[in-house]
C-alpha cells in the first residue's frame, strides 16, 4: 500500500513538472517562426529577421509574424511645441541713474551759468579794450584783471564738464551705451525708466541656447509682486554681471512699474517656433536602452522597422516632440511591440558576435 502511494505520488510530481515546463515555452515573447522544411518536425526553430541595410540594423517581419506578436504602428501626428523655456533675472535698482540724472542736471546747470557768465565777461573785456585804446581811458591793469576772470571761468566750465564726462563714462560702463544716450537727451524714451514709469529688467539667457540669442519680447513671471504676468520687451546687451546665473546678461523695459525693486524674476519667450513643424512621438512608442531613449518606426519603403534614437529631444507630458525630418513624415511609429523588436535585435546581435 505505501508502495503504491509513493507510486502516485512520483507521477503526480512528474506531471506537474511538465506542465509547467509547458507554460514557461508557452509563455516565450521571443518573436518565434517555424522552419518551413521542417514540417513535419514539431521542433520550433528561432529564426533572425534581421538586416544590415547602409550600415543599419532592420527587423523584417512577415506579416503573420506581425499580427501573432501584436505589433501595432500608426503615422506620426504633428504638433505645436511650447517652448516656455525659463529664463531668471533681476528688477533692477536705477537709484544709481536717478542720482546720475540729477547730478548731470545740476552740472548741466551750472555749465550753462557759467557760459553766461563769460559770455558777458568776454563781452565786458572787449568794451575795456576799446576804451584803453582811447587815451588809456582803462588801465592796463584793469584788462589783465578782467582776462584772469575769464580764465577763472573757463577753468571752472571746464571742471564741470569733466564731471560731466566721469559721470556718463561710468554710466557706460555700469549700465551700458543706451543708459548714457538716455542721460544726455531729455527726450529719451528711457527716461520713463528714470521716472519710474517702466521697470529695468537684467534677464540672464541660459538653458542651452548655444547662441544664447535674447528673444525680443518676454513675459515675465513674478517670485514675490503680487501682479499677474508683465510683458517686456528687448532694450539691450547689459553689462551687469550676475555671479549666480551663468550666461550673456540683458536688459528689458516692462511696461508697467508693479514689481518689487530687487525681485528675483523668471521669463519665457513670448515668440514662438510657428514656422518649425513638429512631430509627435507617444510614451507607448518610447523605450529605453543603455540609458537613452528610443522609439521604432516602420519605414514605408520597405516595411522593415529600425530604431531611431529620441536622445536630445524634447519630452512633454504626452510623449516626445522631435522637429520633422528627425523620422521621415511618411514613416509610422511604433506604438506597441517596440520593447518585442528590441529583444529581437539584441539577440541576433549577440548570436551574431557569439558565432563569430
Amino acid at each position: 500500500m505505501n508502495n503504491k502511494t509513493t507510486i502516485v505520488i512520483i507521477t503526480q510530481t512528474l506531471i506537474i513538472v511538465v506542465l509547467i515546463w509547458i507554460i514557461i515555452l508557452l509563455g516565450d515573447k521571443t518573436i518565434i517562426g517555424i522552419n518551413p522544411d521542417e514540417e513535419e518536425s514539431d521542433e520550433e526553430v528561432v529564426i533572425d529577421y534581421t538586416t544590415i541595410i547602409n550600415g543599419i540594423t532592420q527587423i523584417k517581419l512577415p506579416s503573420s509574424v506581425e499580427a501573432n506578436s501584436n505589433i501595432q504602428y500608426r503615422p506620426l501626428e504633428s504638433t505645436q511645441i511650447n517652448q516656455k523655456k525659463l529664463n531668471y533675472g533681476l528688477v533692477q535698482n536705477i537709484s544709481q541713474l536717478t542720482k546720475a540724472k540729477t547730478n548731470l542736471a545740476n552740472i548741466n546747470h551750472q555749465i550753462e551759468k557759467l557760459n553766461h557768465q563769460l559770455k558777458h565777461e568776454k563781452n565786458h573785456l572787449e568794451a575795456l579794450k576799446v576804451l584803453n585804446a582811447d587815451d588809456k581811458n582803462i588801465s592796463d591793469l584793469a584788462i589783465n584783471t578782467k582776462q584772469i576772470e575769464i580764465s577763472d571761468l573757463d577753468n571752472e566750465i571746464n571742471i564741470h564738464v569733466s564731471e560731466k564726462i566721469n559721470i556718463l563714462n561710468m554710466v557706460k560702463q555700469q549700465w551700458g551705451e543706451v543708459f548714457a544716450d538716455a542721460l544726455k537727451n531729455k527726450n529719451h524714451p528711457l527716461n520713463k525708466i528714470l521716472k519710474n514709469k517702466n521697470q529695468l529688467i537684467s534677464l540672464s539667457i541660459t538653458q542651452g541656447d548655444r547662441e544664447q540669442t535674447p528673444p525680443k519680447n518676454i513675459v515675465i513671471i513674478p517670485s514675490v509682486s503680487s501682479t499677474s504676468e508683465i510683458k517686456a520687451k528687448l532694450l539691450a546687451r547689459s553689462p551687469i554681471v550676475d555671479k549666480s546665473i551663468i550666461g550673456k546678461n540683458f536688459f528689458y523695459v516692462t511696461n508697467n512699474n508693479k514689481l518689487t525693486i530687487g525681485e528675483r524674476i523668471s521669463a519665457y519667450a513670448l515668440e514662438s517656433n510657428s514656422n518649425q513643424t513638429f512631430l509627435l512621438v507617444p510614451n507607448s512608442s518610447v523605450i529605453w536602452s543603455n540609458g537613452q531613449p528610443w522609439a521604432y518606426v516602420r519605414i514605408k519603403d520597405n516595411g522593415n522597422f529600425v530604431r531611431r534614437s529620441l536622445q536630445g529631444m524634447h519630452e512633454a507630458e504626452n510623449g516626445w516632440i522631435i522637429p520633422a525630418g528627425k523620422i521621415k513624415m511618411d514613416d509610422e511609429i511604433v506604438t506597441n511591440g517596440a520593447q518585442l523588436l528590441l529583444s529581437e535585435e539584441f539577440k541576433y546581435q549577440i548570436k551574431n558576435e557569439n558565432e563569430d
